[in-house]
């Protein structure tokens, strides 16, 4: 057992007890449900939520290969929302108020922190052999 970190995921006895925390709950087809309809607004920005505060490898209760795909996907769904063409009905639902355009901005920034840096990326492609292919 390790501690590698001061963060409460930061250990592996956390990381165990995280796993054993969601075991039997299935977010991969929750989060899958939550972003297939791109204007269910409030669902989306709820499930992203779940990803900010779950979106750590170590405490990512399920398919940890697909996590960079719903951050990806959040971001992408979020973004749509405030962005003055693609967000028309969103923005007309809060009236273009300016707290809800900044919270889901902060979301935003908070999801993109979450997505691993291109360097890391590459070191891990090399580490477990992806070609890229």
């Amino acid at each position: 057992m390790g501690i590698w970190g001061v963060n409460p995921w930061d250990s592996d006895a956390a990381a165990d007890w995280f796993a054993s925390f969601f075991e039997g709950f299935d977010i991969d087809a929750r989060l899958a449900d939550a972003f297939d309809v791109p204007d269910d607004y409030e669902v989306i920005r709820a499930a992203c939520y779940i990803l900010q505060v779950l979106g750590q490898s170590y405490i990512w209760p399920g398919d940890l290969d697909r996590l960079d795909v719903y951050l990806a996907r959040g971001i992408e769904l979020l973004t749509a929302m405030i962005d003055p063409e693609t967000g028309q009905a969103f923005l007309a639902l809060w009236q273009g108020e300016p707290a809800v355009v900044a919270a889901i901005a902060q979301q935003i920034a908070a999801l993109t922190a979450l997505l691993p840096d291109e360097g890391e990326m590459d070191e891990y492609d090399e580490e477990v052999g992806d070609d890229g292919a």
